[in-house]
């Protein structure tokens, strides 16, 4: 309360967005009491999906035009996770939390996830991994098949993203699957086992109103998942509706559509518990998840908060590196955390995979 009552205070905040940070805040510090020393966090980065949606802006390629770099990929990522592992345990190091992302990691086949988590397995320290998380994200990727590889591999936590519920508007940003494909494949994912899982959702997008965004939570709480992630449209130079120099609607009642969301999350047991912010998103507001009090995504945390190394794997992964003693650049300027980026372009990675895991390396070692 007190924290509440200063933030409205001394820095005008709304006493809704003041409780909003505060709840925040309160998980952040929870998970901080539980890190330990000699972990570490790891990302797998997979830069594939089926299209390209206008307002992504990652490393990610579509995969029926990059078809044929998918299976050398999926080679130089087995090598880097392999040289990873090698690193971690001459570090003597762990791995608390393992998030493969993108991109799509469900574009890929059946047998290639099979072979990237079987390596995981075999290559690095998983031994009291707290959470292993795959994104699921496009619907139309999703099989059962696949479901099926994801549990024998021990994944329990997945996303399977709509953005909008409202098919004119998905067609409209570039993906081909149906609002009925998402029913299905979270139906899938029950039925496999998953008891927790993750849906993102985005307010603002171009053509929708309030009354889309009540349509998708209306549907999104028929399906009740284990947490939501709320996205304020952030429109970037990178993605197609940067490269349109498409701005911003002020007037598309994003607020309230984010207040919708947070209702719609309250009613099926959600609470907050991780935000942040983006370069020119929509209405200056910030990207919230919300989720049952023990499926919290424990790596969205960790990734925020910056109080613990981040692994990265991939073609534009980027590694968070947190080191024990302070150093100082050459501008004179006191850090103790590096970032090593991997380069983005993804044949470039394939050709330079030997170079991205020394980086890395050489830096655990101080």
């Amino acid at each position: 309360a007190q924290a509440c009552r200063e933030l409205e205070r001394e820095y005008h905040v709304s006493p809704r967005r003041a409780r909003l940070a505060v709840e925040c805040a309160r998980a952040s510090l929870a998970e901080d009491r539980q890190l330990e020393e000699g972990q570490v966090s790891l990302y797998i980065g997979i830069p594939f999906c089926p299209t390209r949606c206008a307002y992504c802006s990652f490393v990610s390629a579509d995969v029926g035009r990059a078809l044929k770099l998918v299976d050398p990929y999926v080679e130089a990522l087995l090598e880097e996770v392999r040289r990873t592992g090698q690193v971690l345990e001459q570090a003597g190091l762990r791995v608390r939390t393992l998030y493969v992302g993108g991109g799509t990691p469900t574009t890929l086949s059946a047998s290639q996830l099979d072979r990237l988590l079987a390596a995981a397995e075999a290559h690095l320290p998983l031994a009291g991994c707290r959470e292993m998380t795959v994104e699921a994200g496009r619907p139309d990727t999703i099989t059962r098949e696949k479901l099926e590889v994801l549990r024998e591999h021990g994944i329990e936590r997945i996303s399977i993203n709509p953005q909008t519920m409202n098919g004119e508007t998905l067609m409209r940003m570039g993906r081909t699957h149906t609002p009925e494909q998402i029913v299905q494949a979270f139906a899938l994912a029950r039925e496999a086992g998953f008891e927790a899982i993750n849906m993102d959702l985005i307010a603002g997008l171009p053509g929708e109103d309030a009354s889309d965004m009540e349509d998708t939570l209306r549907q999104v709480e028929e399906m009740h998942p284990d947490s939501l992630t709320v996205h304020a449209l952030a429109i970037k130079r990178a993605a197609r509706y940067g490269q349109e120099g498409r701005k911003q609607d002020l007037h598309s009642e994003i607020s309230q559509m984010i207040m919708s969301a947070a209702d719609c999350a309250k009613r099926i047991g959600l609470q907050p518990y991780y935000l942040y912010r983006q370069k020119n998103i929509a209405g200056n507001f910030e990207n919230v998840g919300y989720a049952e009090l023990d499926k919290a995504g424990i790596y969205n945390i960790l990734i925020m908060e910056e109080k613990q190394t981040i692994l990265a794997a991939g073609a534009g992964a980027s590694t968070k590196i947190l080191l024990k003693d302070p150093i100082r650049t050459d501008s004179g300027k006191e850090i103790n955390l590096v970032r090593c980026e991997n380069v983005k372009n993804i044949m470039e990675y394939i050709d330079r995979v030997d170079e991205m895991i020394e980086r890395k390396g050489e830096w655990l070692w101080r």
